[in-house]
């Protein structure tokens, strides 16, 4: 399936960065610069098409032409990319200002029910490249559920971008990813390619966890997995649908780890205080909303579920970041995407790449995080 045009053209700007010293601001100057320069090389274009430069000739054919405007609308687009995390919701209205204006569609529209918008708008392009799987032993541990179970079936929901899927795919006959968010789904079915091997199906369905239908009246999971995703879906619907959803021995996995928002490294804690100085004191959960912390854990929860027997498993892991990686962390987060910054992002971006440089570590560079990746795993009771 073809990526959205935004979502590419976000990571297109995504790489330009990374080749980049200069300053964000500078960034975006010669970029809207940059727009000229090409629109330069279309005018030569059509003269080399045309054969009038009295020099070169034909020098050019309408191909190139062509391709010379493609270049103007790609720097174009990541000029605007630049200039607002909301790229292409600007530009879809001024699309439409331009129709109502020049092409006289003037006539209200049948307004199709809008969505509720999700905490993680945007965020989908950060999320596969900076949001990490289980760590191996935990997924040994996942592994270790279905040893018994012949063509075993995993079910995970909130998928985001398949890091789950991608780090035990090789050990399910099916797998079936669950995700409302359609960013999300279209940077997962990126994966398929890799996931589905012979003789496996893999699925995507864009879909709330609650709202999930099995793809056929036989279908059974054999593990379910939900990570750092179960604050977000219906617990009390899906725990309840899960019977219908799973073999008698299916396992249940709840599992994550610690956000940096929550985290005591001095590092983090710095950070925290710089987004509160942005965004308030509360903790946001996507541009308009905060987020409420869950109201009992997550181990009461499965107790009082059909999946009544949980048993705890802790993994202790150390990461290293660089300045840039924790910008892009963060742009992966409801807390602190761009889109909850909206117009303050360029601002807050370069005082979070000065403060986090000021905290690395003098001789690795690196910001170092202690974090614990934590697993439930439940079944129904013998």
């Amino acid at each position: 399936m073809r990526e959205h045009t935004w979502e590419l053209v976000r990571r297109l700007t995504e790489r330009l960065d990374d080749h980049s010293t200069l300053p964000v601001e500078q960034r975006r100057i010669l970029q809207i610069l940059k727009i000229s320069e090409e629109a330069g090389e279309v005018a030569e274009a059509v003269i080399g098409a045309l054969g009038q430069n009295p020099r070169k000739g034909f020098s050019h054919t309408w191909d190139d032409v062509r391709a010379e405007v493609c270049d103007v609308i790609t720097t174009g687009m990541v000029a605007l990319d630049r200039l607002t995390p909301d790229a292409a919701e600007v530009f879809a209205r001024h699309l439409a200002r331009i129709a109502e204006r020049d092409l006289g569609e003037r006539r209200r529209p049948v307004q199709a029910p809008v969505p509720a918008p999700s905490p993680f708008a945007g965020t989908a392009p950060f999320y596969r490249r900076y949001r990490s799987g289980p760590p191996a032993a935990a997924g040994a541990l996942l592994a270790r559920s279905v040893a018994d179970v012949d063509e075993p079936t995993l079910l995970d929901l909130g998928s985001g971008t398949g890091q789950v899927p991608l780090a035990l795919h090789a050990v399910f006959a099916q797998v079936d990813m669950v995700e409302p968010d359609a960013g999300m789904v279209a940077e997962a079915e990126l994966l398929l390619p890799y996931l589905q091997g012979p003789g496996q199906t893999v699925r995507v369905h864009q879909v709330k966890a609650e709202d999930f239908t099995p793809p056929s009246e036989t279908w059974r999971a054999d593990l379910v997995t939900i990570c750092r995703a179960f604050h977000w879906v219906g617990q009390d619907a899906v725990l309840r649908q899960l019977g219908a959803w799973t073999t008698p021995r299916a396992t249940v996995a709840i599992m994550g780890d610690t956000s940096l928002w929550d985290l005591g490294n001095d590092w983090t804690k710095a950070l925290r205080l710089l987004i509160q100085s942005f965004l308030g004191e509360d903790r946001r959960a996507g541009p308009g909303d905060n987020f409420t912390p869950p109201g009992r854990p997550y181990a009461d929860i499965l107790a009082g579920s059909d999946f009544s027997d949980v048993r705890e498993y802790r993994f202790e892991e150390q990461r290293g970041w660089t300045p840039r990686q924790v910008i892009g962390y963060l742009s992966s987060t409801s807390f602190a995407s761009r889109a909850v910054f909206g117009d303050q992002w360029q601002a807050f971006e370069r005082k979070a790449l000065r403060l986090l440089t000021e905290h690395c570590d003098e001789r690795t560079g690196l910001l170092t995080e202690d974090n614990t990746f934590t697993v439930l795993l439940a079944n129904r009771r013998p």
